[in-house]
């Protein structure tokens, strides 16, 4: 196991764990006591954690966070950057557009960056990971929901961002989901957030669904936009051809990017 695979495992056993004993980790990476106290000097030196006496611990709650935020990024990583790259394609200059806290909307976010022409852009955000990645762009106007933040995906919810959403004309809105059907739309396994997608497809006037090829035929808890008001539908290569077609025969466009 390469150097780097084996410290980000070790970042993971801290999530689940919050802290772990180098004789403990010596044992679940099968490596000697001496390379995993390497590797904790190193990720202590970088600030990713925390030495304690025999051991380690991630270093607070907000590295915690970052780091669950960076797993579901790797998740699918390829397939979501391809999605965000096509995604984008859908933005034009001048536009109001919004963004949730989904990964995949994240990877829309990061391909609009890299698209010098879309001057005088606003992006509402309702993830704090969304609305950090789209700083520092002069031609971008970032706009974050204000309101409850829920520690383990960074996004914003309740009735502070349901009132600040309902004063908003939203042009286009990229929003992932945990699953997408025919007959249930969009869906979600948090009640907060299914919520708060209900109050943002109220609000906008196209309403985009970024989901990779896994989301199809899945089913959440609770549906926040039945199919027929979805416009599009932007997946990836993995998705099943017959599904897509069903989601095209009733009218939606469906985008699918090569990956």
């Amino acid at each position: 196991m390469l150097m780097p695979e084996r410290q980000n495992q070790i970042i993971e056993i801290l999530q689940d764990r919050q802290t772990v004993t180098v004789a403990e980790l010596s044992e679940m990476l099968d490596v000697s006591s001496v390379t995993v106290r390497s590797d904790l000097r190193q990720l202590a030196d970088q600030g990713r954690i925390q030495r304690t006496h025999g051991g380690a611990t991630l270093s607070g709650e907000r590295a915690r966070q970052e780091y669950t935020f960076a797993a579901r990024q790797q998740l699918h990583a390829a397939r979501k950057q391809a999605i965000g790259e096509l995604a984008a394609t859908l933005v034009s200059p001048m536009e109001s557009i919004l963004l949730d806290a989904s990964t995949t909307s994240l990877a829309v976010g990061t391909a609009i960056k890299r698209q010098p022409d879309l001057v005088d852009l606003t992006v509402v955000c309702t993830g704090v990971w969304t609305a950090m990645e789209m700083l520092g762009f002069p031609n971008i106007n970032v706009m974050l929901a204000g309101g409850h933040l829920r520690t383990t995906t960074g996004s914003i919810t309740g009735s502070i961002a349901h009132e600040m959403l309902r004063n908003f004309h939203i042009q286009k809105a990229f929003l992932g989901a945990w699953g997408l059907s025919l007959n249930e739309g969009l869906t979600d396994t948090n009640l907060q957030e299914v919520e708060l997608k209900r109050c943002i497809v109220d609000r906008s006037h196209e309403v985009i669904a970024v989901v990779d090829g896994s989301k199809f035929g899945q089913i959440g808890l609770a549906s926040f936009a039945s199919a027929h008001k979805l416009t599009h539908i932007v997946t990836d290569d993995s998705a099943p051809p017959d599904q897509i077609q069903a989601f095209r025969d009733e009218g939606i466009e469906v985008l699918v990017a090569q990956t």
